[in-house]
């Protein structure tokens, strides 16, 4: 995964209204209507839809429309590339291993 699309995933992810969508979607199995979503977030429809987009746009959601409603997953996969390609940045992995070489001392 190159560096423009880990930004473009961590802006998406970089607003609490879409960090709280995300976290909803990860801890459901299937898939949820936005009416679901909006409704357990205690959020409205629109605003709901607002930052589907952004988190569409990411990535990071898989919409699948069944007449008028619009049921929507976590991309699980893309999501869990992101924060392995992360992990895996050389800068950020030396600096990983000092700090488990130093708290195992």
């Amino acid at each position: 995964m190159d560096t423009e699309q880990r930004a473009k995933i961590f802006a998406a992810l970089g607003d609490p209204t879409r960090l709280r969508i995300v976290e909803r979607l990860t801890m459901t199995e299937g898939e949820l209507s936005g009416s679901e979503i909006a409704a357990q977030l205690e959020i409205s429809l629109a605003l709901f839809c607002h930052h589907s987009k952004t988190l569409s746009e990411a990535g990071l959601l898989q919409t699948r429309k069944e007449g008028q409603t619009k049921f929507h997953a976590i991309n699980r996969s893309l999501l869990k590339e992101c924060f392995i390609s992360l992990f895996n940045c050389p800068v950020l992995s030396e600096s990983i291993h000092a700090k488990a070489s130093l708290t195992a001392k």
